[in-house]
């Protein structure tokens, strides 16, 4: 019977965790535009200040 007990312990505790790291949706686009857009973005600006988009 004791074994039980802990067995009991540790699904509350593995629960409590899984709740803690939970990932919203707004969390996620905030990543999707940081590491997505974000490269895009600065590779542009990059290549603006290089003149590579004017004509020669």
């Amino acid at each position: 019977m004791p074994s039980k007990k802990s067995n009991k312990k540790l699904t509350s505790k593995i629960v409590t965790v899984n709740e803690e790291k939970k990932t919203t949706p707004r969390t996620a686009k905030i990543v999707l535009f940081v590491f997505g857009v974000g490269p895009l973005i600065l590779m542009c600006l990059f290549l603006f200040s290089n003149g590579f988009f004017n004509s020669p």
